[in-house]
């Protein structure tokens, strides 16, 4: 994104803050596989307004993430597998939970499965999108 005509790094930018927002919203909802915390210490953009800047509370360094490689940060099958796992364990909350805390959480964790794959797609556009703003 180093080199962009200046008309393009108006729409780089606008991908790079809704990147972000998906970012976010993504670790929001993945709290539910991680005991209720969120595991995002922090996301902002590079100050040259290239980059996503990221950690994670159980990393020590953060990461950086160029538009063109950013839904690769979602590590999708890890996810899957832990959401997997969390579905057939769900038998064994139903017995600590009540009723509606159940509901919550087994609708959680399929709205989580289904809203996951969207954050990844749209991600996965963005990464195109800039490949042609670049070309």
């Amino acid at each position: 994104m180093r080199g962009l005509k200046e008309e393009n790094k108006e729409k780089a930018i606008e991908l790079l803050e809704e990147a972000k927002s998906l970012i976010i919203e993504y670790y929001e909802e993945e709290k539910i596989l991680c005991d209720g915390e969120n595991q995002l210490e922090y996301i902002n953009i590079s100050e040259d307004g290239t980059e996503l800047i990221l950690k994670e509370k159980k990393c020590e360094d953060k990461e950086y993430y160029d538009l063109t490689d950013i839904s690769s940060k979602l590590e999708f099958i890890e996810y899957f597998e832990a959401l997997d796992f969390a579905k057939m364990d769900a038998s064994d909350e139903y017995k600590k939970m009540n009723k509606e805390e159940y509901i919550q959480y087994v609708g959680s964790l399929y709205y989580l499965g289904e809203r996951g794959k969207e954050i990844y797609e749209r991600l996965q556009e963005i990464e195109r999108e800039v490949e042609k703003i670049e070309e």
